[in-house]
């Protein structure tokens, strides 16, 4: 978000026209995923939660709203948050990041399919975290594919030391114009 941020500075100090940044064509809200953080997890390993397979939905959506491929330049994340449904916080957590990949993805998603991220979450009473959205252009991947594998990774900050019953909320959104 502070890259984007910014960018946009930039491109409003050396005159350049914001229409230059595209026009977003339409937004996916994906279902909500409920997840429990279990009490225990340690800080040098990884939490995940994953759903394998799920539909895109996304040339549906384009043929919904009038586009082709060729109207869309980049596909990326709009919103993502993640709230504690038990009233706990999430002090005990350092970093989450939503991943999207193809299902067929060897050892499944990495680093580079990042689509959103926070951290230095640690010792942050926060009960709801927005997550940011990350660079990458996931077009090839919304488009190419009927199905993703979608992982929520979250690292704790310490050993965690309750269950968090928790709720993950998405959005993408498909931008055209570039």
């Amino acid at each position: 978000m502070r890259i984007f941020l910014c960018l946009l500075g930039i491109l409003i100090l050396t005159g350049c026209s914001p229409d230059s940044l595209g026009d977003r064509l339409f937004d996916l809200n994906y279902p909500v995923v409920d997840f429990t953080i279990p009490a225990g997890q340690p800080s040098f390993q990884t939490f995940v939660v994953a759903r394998p397979r799920m539909g895109t939905n996304f040339r549906q959506e384009m043929a919904e709203n009038g586009y082709t491929e060729d109207d869309i330049d980049l596909v990326g994340g709009i919103r993502a948050r993640v709230t504690s449904l038990s009233g706990e916080d999430f002090r005990e957590i350092e970093r989450m990041e939503l991943r999207v990949c193809p299902v067929d993805a060897i050892g499944g998603c990495t680093f580079i399919d990042l689509m959103f991220s926070v951290d230095e979450l640690g010792g942050r009473r926060q009960q709801v975290v927005n997550l940011n959205p990350g660079q990458k252009n996931f077009r090839n991947v919304f488009l190419n594919n009927d199905e993703v594998r979608m992982e929520l990774v979250i690292t704790p900050f310490s050993i965690t030391s309750q269950n968090i019953e928790a709720r993950l909320e998405w959005t993408v959104g498909a931008v055209g114009g570039l």
